[in-house]
């Protein structure tokens, strides 16, 4: 079994988890390798109070927190070093680390270097949570024993080691920082999706041909016995020994029943491509795609009220995420609420879409609002107000609405402005649209 060889590897050991965060892959890892006993520290610059939930569930362990900031010697302390997603490779504390020859692993990537099953991994800009859960889907159906993680809020990938095996299968989103671990694993999965590229994440990256070095190692290392599956127009990026089969929205060629928007279908017709590699019965798995009903958060009506539909698409966190959601619901007049923090994108494309197909913009407080308002057409802009607080946000879009108008939350911008994370943010913006339809019809 893994978990005996894991074991013999690092008990005893000392493993520092950088990152604690709020998501579950910090805790996962602490609890991973406490089980595994090896003496385990965290840290995190987020202090113990943002980091309460975490807290709690470490309380039991008996993992040392550093909390509130970083300390050089939990760094030259480790044997091991586990750095999260969005933690900078180039971290001066990490920096000294491997210069003492201290390894710095990431939990997606030595996941996959130890896994026994095959893995399906799903990447892109756009649409890899909807097609890694399509595909994850359709191999459940199909009675295949399979596991979704990597990139997935409250799953802690790293667990699944414990009891996986060769006979199951696993489907992995992957985002452009964990499979920077794979670039350094010199690792790719044996049956990839690349679903589009488009400018993300400047906040981070120095430029574009960083982000899609990242990216490529979805591929670069596969071998001619595996297999990418590739939309259209990242067709130009790749270079591998892998067989190579591309899609368009039109490849899909079914109806999706509960999802609509040509980037459904782009991504119906890459989780279709991947489940009749993995060796599913063609009928079967459109049947399951079909039928996916879609996922919390993206582009997901939430609510009718007096005929108004509400979506929330609080993932929408770039530009162009914005544009997909405009572009599916331009037919009705759209009512947008726009805003949060700057990712360093340019918002030139948007701002023509929203001159154009929005009736209305409802403004939300952030670095990103700052650099777009200027551009936006002076008379779609409610009130001249920017908003911090969403109750009130949600209040004035439905001001002065018309039944068969929506009402579309897709910020186009990161969350942190005011809120943990983009999931904390589509709660958040769920709660007031309940409050308000409650408030309307109790009056």
């Amino acid at each position: 079994m893994m978990q005996e060889q894991l074991e013999k590897q690092f008990k005893g050991k000392k493993a520092l988890v950088v990152g604690l965060g709020l998501q579950g892959g910090g805790v996962g890892m602490v609890e991973f390798f406490v089980r595994l006993g090896a003496t385990v520290r965290a840290t995190d610059l987020k202090s113990e109070d943002a980091l309460q939930e975490s807290v709690q569930r470490l309380k039991k362990y008996s993992a040392e927190l550093t909390l509130g900031g970083h300390k050089q010697e939990d760094f030259l302390w480790a044997d091991v070093i586990f750095k999260g997603p969005s933690v900078p490779w180039d971290m001066p504390h990490i920096v000294e680390a491997q210069k003492k020859g201290i390894p710095v692993e990431m939990e997606a990537s030595f996941f996959a270097t130890y896994c026994p099953a095959p893995i399906i991994g799903v990447t892109g800009t756009r649409g890899k949570s909807t097609t890694a859960s399509m595909i994850y889907e359709t191999l459940k159906n199909a009675g295949k024993k399979t596991y979704l993680a990597g990139n997935v809020a409250g799953v802690s990938t790293i667990s699944l080691l414990e009891y996986i095996t060769k006979d199951d299968w696993v489907v992995l989103e992957l985002s452009s920082w964990q499979l920077s671990g794979f670039h350094r694993r010199t690792i790719s999965p044996h049956i990839a999706v690349f679903t589009n590229f488009y400018p993300d994440h400047l906040n981070y990256y120095k430029n574009l041909d960083e982000y899609l070095y990242d990216k490529t190692a979805i591929f670069c290392f596969q071998k001619e016995s595996d297999t990418l599956i590739a939309h259209e127009s990242v067709r130009k990026y790749i270079k591998t020994a892998a067989k190579v089969t591309s899609y368009t929205k039109n490849t899909y060629t079914n109806k999706l029943k509960y999802l609509s928007g040509d980037h459904n279908y782009e991504n119906a017709s890459g989780a279709l491509l991947a489940a009749v590699s993995a060796g599913i019965d063609r009928k079967n798995a459109i049947v399951t795609i079909s039928d996916f009903h879609g996922l919390p958060f993206r582009l997901q009506k939430i609510a009718s009220i007096d005929g108004v539909d509400v979506y929330n698409d609080t993932t929408s966190t770039t530009p162009i995420a914005c544009e997909k959601a405009i572009d599916t619901l331009k037919k009705k007049r759209i009512i947008l609420l726009l805003g949060g923090n700057s990712k360093k994108l340019s918002p030139d494309n948007l701002v023509k879409k929203i001159n154009t197909d929005v009736y209305k913009i409802v403004l939300l407080k952030g670095t990103f609002t700052d650099e777009i308002t200027p551009f936006l057409d002076k008379s779609k802009i409610k009130d001249d107000t920017i908003y911090a607080n969403l109750g009130q946000a949600v209040h004035t879009a439905f001001e002065g609405i018309k039944q068969g108008d929506v009402i579309l939350f897709s910020p186009a911008a990161t969350s942190f402005a005011h809120f943990k994370n983009e999931f904390h943010r589509g709660e958040e913006f769920n709660k007031a649209v309940q409050t308000y339809a409650t408030k309307k019809k109790d009056a």
